[in-house]
């Protein structure tokens, strides 16, 4: 065999080891993920509990909550692979603190952060949200009341999977805005159905949305709203028994035709 084709074989014998070594390897790194986790392309970066939630920066890409089981805290691996994407994350006092600080370093990485959900939390539940200058929401609530304090240029949305909530305290400033809402998920056995609450006097009142035909309805017992700044805030259709409102001439809220004719009384 000439010496030409003997190194064309070796080529080929290494090439082919290659491939076969590099399957090995991605089947191995492939059996360790868990199957049963819909979100197994994020790194998990912290495990321990917390009931509240503070974030600092991050209003350049969105940053995901969902209640579970487990308390996890997770990023996106391609964006930390390729991207040099990382944050700080750590809990003290029961207070979950995040500070997302990364600089997107080209155009494109602007770009992509933007269009892409780079960080997921985990948690039983979340009595409150102080958010600074960050883009945050919450998927599939069942929870029935929530704080939340928004500053800077912010955006906060949460999504419930309960036609009835509690109570809701919001504190915003500056040009920041909140959402609340039923969840695209959300699918009722009857429309338009029965809604219960607890009054703040602590009995518990029934509200039957006879004349809306639409699981975007929803009724919450009591609101308590300070905003200032450009801030805005959205009640949507929800239905409102107790609206405390303190608002700036700057300021906005958006809420249902129910809520505005009790507000004027």
């Amino acid at each position: 065999m000439k010496f030409t084709s003997k190194v064309l074989v070796a080529l080929a014998v290494i090439l082919i080891g290659a491939l076969l070594s590099s399957n090995i390897i991605l089947k191995r790194e492939y059996d360790k993920v868990d199957k049963s986790d819909i979100y197994w392309n994020y790194h998990k970066i912290l495990q321990q509990p917390f009931k509240y939630l503070k974030i600092t920066g991050g209003n350049g890409t969105r940053i995901a909550f969902e209640q579970s089981q487990h308390y996890s805290v997770r990023i996106l691996q391609e964006w930390e692979r390729y991207h040099g994407g990382e944050i700080k994350a750590r809990v003290a006092n029961d207070t979950l603190y995040i500070n997302f600080d990364f600089v997107p370093p080209t155009p494109y990485d602007i770009f992509y952060i933007k269009n892409t959900t780079t960080v997921r939390i985990f948690s039983p539940e979340l009595l409150s949200f102080d958010g600074f200058n960050t883009n945050f929401e919450m998927y599939q609530m069942k929870q029935k009341s929530m704080n939340v304090n928004i500053t800077g240029r912010s955006k906060f949305e949460i999504e419930s999977m309960l036609r009835s909530m509690d109570s809701i305290t919001v504190f915003q400033r500056d040009s920041s805005e909140v959402v609340f809402e039923m969840s695209p998920d959300y699918k009722p056995d009857a429309l338009p159905g029965v809604m219960k609450f607890k009054t703040p006097n602590g009995g518990e009142a029934t509200y039957i949305p006879s004349q809306i035909k639409s699981n975007e309805a929803m009724a919450i017992s009591r609101v308590k709203a300070d905003l200032q700044g450009y801030s805005l805030l959205d009640l949507g259709h929800a239905q409102i028994d107790s609206l405390q409102l303190k608002i700036a001439d700057s300021s906005a809220i958006i809420i249902s035709g129910g809520a505005l004719k009790k507000l004027r009384k």
